[in-house]
């Protein structure tokens, strides 16, 4: 019970000294003149969280954060991930709040999720700025009868008005739903209905948003004529908002150059583009570049088999695809695993029919994980191969032909999965190599065109660097094969 006590007592002391260390902070920022320059959101963001870098990178963001209430902004936000746009918005709207109390605000994102958790965080923020609430996560009650309401994309804020701004962050959770037409249309259908007809004459509307597709809400806005601000990653043009000279970091303290050119080495061109440089584009460009190759292999390593089944034995269908590939278990190139295409089983045959070669493989690595990413129709496939003793992994597809290839072909173009060199493997490209080589270097992850054995090649690496691959593979030295 003493022990107890004494912990309860350090507590409140703990409790207590927060306490003056934000009043102390409220005199101070109080004190300040109301002017850009000493009380805008950026004096403001350094007040409340000192530990923060102060987002001085954000400042002409920040001055349209400053102008919302009464202006009636139309305003198209861009910035890359992890440089703190969504935290200099929620600060932005504490300053709107202290300066123009009693408004009717709303914070508008892809899920409710979301949306409950960045009102946690809101409301802690305005707990150290002095400003009492009440209501729930969903509406965030302020003195002077104003409110923020934090919702979803699809809940919309029919029935409450916005009269100060409406900061819809991030309408799509991911890449997917921005691909999806169907997506883009129900949340534009949401703006338009549920949304936009509820903001008051005076009151702004800002979306902040990665711009993972050219028609997605913020391109649909820029084309109605929409301010937009983008701030990429790395410098593009000499139109820059910041007035950076081209190829400078937007926030150097915390990402520098090298850093941001690792990330993009990590990634696809168009990934980069949309995620940090705020410009999507449409596919169709080649996805696998440069082909690297391996001219011997390596003597300890992990593996799984990727496969990829057809439905019929036409002509004109698709192939069943086992893939054997091979991760170094001990040489790395930066820190990154360096994968091996060792041998791809290819057969225009139903999948029944594919179940010989698939138990061969299986006998012969026992350990391995077999992964298939299959859906629909498909499944039935795998259950009868499954029946036949093989232990073939059956997950979900994470999005179309290039969100799931998407991982494996930044591997590819880093040079981290290597081909077998022809001069040294000749027999290798006589039975697989060239027609593999052929359908990986043509897929532009339109559906257009074929693909089994980039699905398979994909597959294969999701087995090798999932969580639990990692650490049930076998690492095995090589065998003379």
């Amino acid at each position: 019970m003493r022990v107890l006590a004494l912990i309860q007592k350090a507590e409140r002391l703990k409790k207590l000294k927060a306490e003056q260390r934000a009043r102390s902070r409220r005199r101070q920022f109080n004190t300040r003149p109301s002017t850009e320059k000493k009380g805008g959101v950026l004096d403001l963001f350094e007040w409340l969280s000192p530990k923060l870098y102060r987002p001085e990178h954000f400042r002409v963001y920040a001055g349209k954060l400053e102008l919302a209430v009464g202006a009636e902004l139309r305003v198209v936000f861009a910035a890359p991930p992890q440089h703190g746009k969504t935290e200099i918005t929620l600060h932005g709207l504490v300053w709107m709040i202290r300066k123009h109390p009693g408004k009717r605000h709303a914070y508008i994102t892809y899920n409710q999720s979301r949306a409950r958790r960045m009102a946690k965080k809101f409301r802690r923020l305005l707990a150290n700025a002095g400003i009492v609430t009440a209501g729930t996560l969903e509406n965030v009650e302020l003195p002077n009868f104003g409110q923020v309401l934090f919702t979803s994309i699809d809940g919309g804020i029919t029935g409450e008005p916005v009269d100060g701004v409406a900061l819809i962050d991030d309408p799509y959770k991911n890449r997917k739903e921005a691909d999806s037409a169907r997506r883009r249309e129900i949340v534009l259908e949401s703006y338009r209905e549920a949304i936009e007809t509820r903001v008051h004459p005076g009151a702004s509307i800002m979306v902040l948003a990665t711009r993972w597709h050219p028609d997605d809400l913020s391109g649909t806005l820029i084309s109605e004529g929409w301010e937009e601000i983008n701030l990429p990653a790395i410098a593009n043009d000499n139109s820059d908002p910041n007035g950076r000279e081209l190829g400078q970091p937007l926030f150097p303290k915390m990402w520098p150059l090298e850093a941001l050119e690792k990330k993009r080495a990590k990634v696809l061109d168009f990934t980069f583009d949309a995620l940090y440089q705020g410009r999507p584009r449409p596919k169709g460009g080649k996805v696998f570049k440069e082909v690297f190759y391996y001219s011997k292999l390596p003597t300890k390593f992990r593996g799984a088999y990727g496969v990829d089944l057809a439905f019929t034995a036409k002509t004109q269908s698709d192939w069943s695809i086992c893939l054997e590939l091979w991760v170094d278990a001990v040489e790395t190139k930066d820190g990154e695993p360096i994968f091996y295409i060792k041998h791809v089983d290819r057969a225009q045959v139903e999948a029944p029919s594919f179940t010989l070669t698939l138990k061969a493989r299986h006998v012969a690595r026992k350990a391995w994980r077999m992964l298939w990413r299959a859906s629909g129709p498909e499944v039935g496939s795998a259950q009868f191969i499954r029946k036949q003793q093989i232990p073939l992994l059956v997950q979900q597809p994470p999005g179309d032909k290039l969100v799931s290839a998407t991982d494996v072909a930044a591997a590819w173009n880093d040079g981290r999965v290597l081909m077998p060199d022809p001069d040294e493997f000749p027999e290798e490209w006589d039975e697989w190599g060239h027609a593999f080589i052929a359908i990986i270097q043509n897929f532009t992850g339109t559906g257009k065109e074929k693909d089994d054995d980039v699905d398979a090649l994909g597959n294969a690496h999701k087995a090798l660097m999932s969580g639990s691959a990692r650490t049930r593979a076998l690492i095995i030295p090589r065998r003379e094969d």
